[in-house]
C-alpha cells in the first residue's frame, strides 16, 4: 500500500494519517526547510565552484525541500553548474494535495509550479524529472527506502533526512538505512535532519558520520548536522566529447550532455531507422515483470514527458492499441496492466487487447532534430575509434582527439570493430507510407503496426535478420500489405496502389536488450535498441551521458547491470 492517507488539518497544514505526523512545521515550513536543511548542509557555499553537485533526500513529501533548494540553486548557481537531486518517496501524495500545500509560499511559485506540472503518477519506479531552465535533474524514487537506496548508483554531496518522525516511522531511520546513506555519500558529504533522537545519532556515528547538535527551529530545541569522513574531491570533468551516430540514440545523448551543461561534436554515420516518417513510442511488454519491465516503464515515462515538452509538434497522437495476436495475449495483457511499474489506467486490458494510454505516435525525424539542436555535425566518414587518453577518432580526412567518445550508431556500428566484439546483429526493416486518408484514427500494433498521419498512414515493418540492405523491395512491400490486410483490410485496399517504401537497419543483441556502458578506456557505447529506440532513447541517453560524466544515473542499478557490455563480450568469447 502506497497511500500516505493525507488530509489537511483545521489549521490548513497537510498531515499523514498513516504516520500520524505533519509534513512540516506548523510555525513556517519554508523557514524550517531553510534553517534545518539548506543551512544545515552549508548551502549555497557547499556548491561554490562545483560543475556538478548532488543532493539526496529521504522523504519527498510535498516537494517543499526540493522547491526551496531549486530556488536557492537558481539564485546561487555556479557557472555551468548542474544540480542532481535524488529523492525517495514510498507514499506519494496526489498532485492536487501537493499543489494546495505548496501554494502557501508564493515566493516559491515558479519552482513549485514546475514540480507540480511534472508530478509523477502513482506508480513504482525511478521517475525522471528535468528542469533545464535551472540546470536541475530530479530522480524521484517511488519505492521503499531500502529498495530505493539499493537501486541508486549515485553518491550525494549533501543529504536531507526528512522522513516522518523516528517515533512514528522508525523504519526510515534504521541502522541499515543509515549505513546505506553512508555508502551513497561522497567524501566530506554534509547531512542535516530535524531529529536528535539518540538511536539516529548513534546510527549516523556508526555509519561514519561526525555528528553535532545545533540549535533547533521553532519549538524544537535541537537539530542534527553531520559530516561524512574524507575530503571533498573534484572529479575529472571531460571537456572534449564526441557522439558517433545521429539517430535517436546519438541525438538523445547529445541532448542529455547539453542538459548537463556539456557540448558534444557529432559524427553522423549513415541513414537511421529514426528517419522513418512515423513511429511508435511503446515499451516492450513483459508479463513476467522484474527488471526488464521496470526499465521499459521508466523509459516510457521519461520519453513521453520529454517529447511532449521538447517538440510537441512531433507528437501525432497519444494512446496506442496493442491488438491480441493469439488467445494467450488476453491473459498476458491483463498481467501487464496490473504491474505496479505503470500507473493505474496507463495500461488497460480488454478483449480487444491492451490500450497503452501513455504511448505515443510521433514523427522521428522531427524528434531527432529537436534533440540534436545546434550540435556541431562533422561530415566525415569514421574509419576507426582508438580508445585511450585521449580517444582518437580516425576519419577519411583527419584524426580528431577527444576526452570521451560515445558510440551510439545504428547500422554504422557494423563498420567498426566493436560490433563483432559484442556479437551485434543487423535486422532490416521496411515500412510503407500510404498517401491515402487513414481509415482508422487509432495508432495500433500487433506484430506489425499502423500509424495514421494527417495526410496518410505508415505501416510495416519487416524483420529480416542478418540483412543490411536498404534498397526498397517489392516482396517486402507485399508482405507488409498482407500483414496490414489481415488486421485493417480497408487500409490495405487504400495502400495497394499509393504507397512508398523505405528500408533501414536496426541493431539487435543476442538477448534483445540494448547495450549501454563503458566499452574501452574513454569509450561508452549505446546501441542495440532494436525497434524500441523511440521509447528507450531519452532515458538511456541520459544514463550514457551520466556515466561518461561520472554523475548519478537515472537508471536503477539492476537495469544498468542488465545492459552492461560485458554480458555480451563474455558470451561471445566462448
Amino acid at each position: 500500500m502506497t497511500d500516505p492517507q493525507l488530509y489537511f488539518a483545521e489549521d490548513g497544514n497537510p498531515r499523514s494519517a498513516r504516520f500520524d505526523d505533519i509534513y512540516y512545521s506548523l510555525q513556517d515550513g519554508l523557514s524550517e526547510t531553510r534553517a534545518v536543511f539548506l543551512n544545515g548542509c552549508g548551502l549555497p557555499q557547499g556548491w561554490e565552484g562545483r560543475r556538478h553537485y548532488t543532493v539526496a533526500e529521504l522523504g519527498f513529501g510535498t516537494g517543499l525541500n526540493i522547491a526551496a533548494l531549486m530556488q536557492l540553486w537558481a539564485a546561487h548557481r555556479p557557472p555551468q553548474g548542474h544540480l542532481h537531486l535524488f529523492s525517495v518517496e514510498a507514499y506519494l501524495m496526489p498532485r492536487e494535495a501537493a499543489a494546495r500545500a505548496l501554494a502557501s509560499w508564493p515566493e516559491l511559485a515558479p519552482f513549485a509550479e514546475a514540480i507540480i506540472a511534472r508530478w509523477p503518477p502513482q506508480r513504482r519506479g525511478f521517475h525522471l524529472m528535468t528542469f533545464p531552465e535551472w540546470g536541475v535533474t530530479l530522480t524521484l524514487a517511488l519505492r521503499d527506502v531500502r529498495d530505493a537506496l539499493n537501486q541508486w548508483e549515485g553518491k550525494a554531496d549533501a543529504w536531507l533526512l526528512d522522513g516522518f518522525s523516528p517515533a512514528q516511522n522508525p523504519d526510515m531511520w534504521a541502522d541499515d538505512v543509515l549505513k546505506a546513506v553512508a555508502a551513497h555519500s561522497a567524501p566530506g558529504a554534509r547531512l542535516a535532519t530535524f531529529t536528535v533522537a539518540g538511536f539516529v545519532r548513534r546510527g549516523l556515528q556508526a555509519a561514519g558520520f561526525e555528528v553535532s547538535k545545533q540549535p533547533g527551529f521553532g519549538r524544537k530545541r535541537e537539530r542534527l548536522e553531520a559530516v561524512f569522513a574524507g575530503a571533498v574531491e573534484a572529479p575529472f570533468a571531460p571537456e572534449r566529447m564526441a557522439v558517433i551516430g545521429g539517430g535517436i540514440a546519438g541525438a538523445s545523448i547529445v541532448h542529455a550532455l547539453r542538459h548537463y551543461g556539456h557540448q558534444a561534436t557529432v559524427f553522423d554515420i549513415g541513414p537511421q531507422a529514426s528517419g522513418n516518417p512515423a513511429g511508435l513510442v511503446t515499451p516492450r511488454l513483459d508479463a513476467g515483470g522484474g527488471t526488464i519491465s521496470v526499465l521499459f516503464a521508466d523509459a516510457l515515462y521519461a520519453a513521453t514527458d520529454l517529447y511532449a515538452r521538447l517538440c510537441p509538434e512531433a507528437v501525432l497522437a497519444q494512446g496506442v492499441q496493442q491488438r491480441c495476436a493469439d488467445a494467450r495475449d488476453a491473459a498476458r495483457f491483463a498481467k501487464i496492466a496490473a504491474q505496479p511499474d505503470y500507473a493505474p489506467g496507463d495500461m488497460a486490458a480488454d478483449e480487444a487487447g491492451l490500450r497503452m494510454t501513455r504511448a505515443l505516435s510521433v514523427r522521428p525525424p522531427e524528434i531527432v532534430k529537436a534533440l540534436l539542436g545546434d550540435a556541431a555535425v562533422v561530415a566525415e566518414t569514421v574509419v576507426r575509434v582508438e580508445p585511450g587518453a585521449p580517444v582518437r577518432i580516425v576519419t577519411d580526412r583527419a584524426v580528431h582527439l577527444f576526452d570521451r567518445v560515445l558510440l551510439a550508431c545504428g547500422d554504422g556500428i557494423f563498420d567498426l570493430p566493436f560490433a563483432e566484439a559484442l556479437d551485434l546483429r543487423p535486422v532490416r526493416g521496411q515500412i510503407e507510407t500510404a498517401s491515402a486518408p487513414p481509415p482508422d484514427a487509432r495508432p495500433q500494433a500487433w506484430g506489425g503496426y499502423y500509424v495514421p498521419l494527417p495526410d496518410g498512414f505508415v505501416f510495416g515493418s519487416t524483420h529480416i535478420r542478418g540483412d543490411r540492405g536498404v534498397e526498397p523491395r517489392e516482396a517486402d512491400r507485399a508482405h507488409n500489405l498482407d500483414t496490414l490486410r489481415a488486421v485493417l483490410p480497408a487500409a490495405a485496399a487504400l495502400a495497394e496502389d499509393a504507397s512508398v517504401s523505405r528500408a533501414a537497419v536496426r541493431v539487435t543483441t543476442r538477448d534483445h536488450l540494448p547495450v549501454m556502458g563503458q566499452m574501452a578506456p574513454g569509450v561508452t557505447i549505446l546501441t542495440g535498441l532494436g525497434a524500441r529506440g523511440l521509447c528507450l532513447g531519452p532515458l538511456l541517453g541520459m544514463a550514457a551521458a551520466a556515466q561518461t560524466l561520472g554523475v548519478p544515473s537515472p537508471l536503477t542499478v539492476a537495469s544498468a547491470h542488465r545492459l552492461r557490455p560485458e554480458r555480451l563480450q563474455a558470451v561471445h568469447s566462448h
